[in-house]
């Protein structure tokens, strides 16, 4: 696949460098068609085209791994109600009394340091 790839940028790099006028353009894109359509090359997209489920469902479950793992380092915690209240682990909102704010400057863990 990689192989594929580095034809096909090379040859648009060719095209788009080269001054040999249309005729050598018409040439290189009778080339590439005979390529792309060449069952060898079908065949191979066939195979991507099969495993790109299996792949991207690998892909999301890594995703949602680490992003798992980074929401379990990062400390504190965050909610937003339906009366409109927020808070998280520097501060609150009440619509009613204001806006607490996290006065030590630290965030979260500040109790923590020395």
């Amino acid at each position: 696949m990689n192989k594929l790839l580095l034809l096909v940028g090379a040859g648009v790099g060719y095209v788009l460098g080269a001054r040999a006028g249309r005729e050598r353009y018409d040439q290189i894109a009778d080339q590439a068609n005979k390529l792309w359509t060449d069952p060898r090359v079908q065949t191979k997209v066939e195979e991507v085209k099969e495993k790109a489920p299996e792949v991207a469902q690998k892909v999301s479950e890594q995703a949602k791994s680490k992003a798992g793992e980074a929401r379990s380092k990062i400390g504190g915690h965050e909610s937003t109600a339906s009366d409109g209240s927020y808070s998280n682990a520097t501060g609150s909102y009440d619509p009613n009394t204001g806006v607490d704010v996290d006065s030590t400057q630290f965030g979260p863990g500040g109790d923590k340091l020395p």
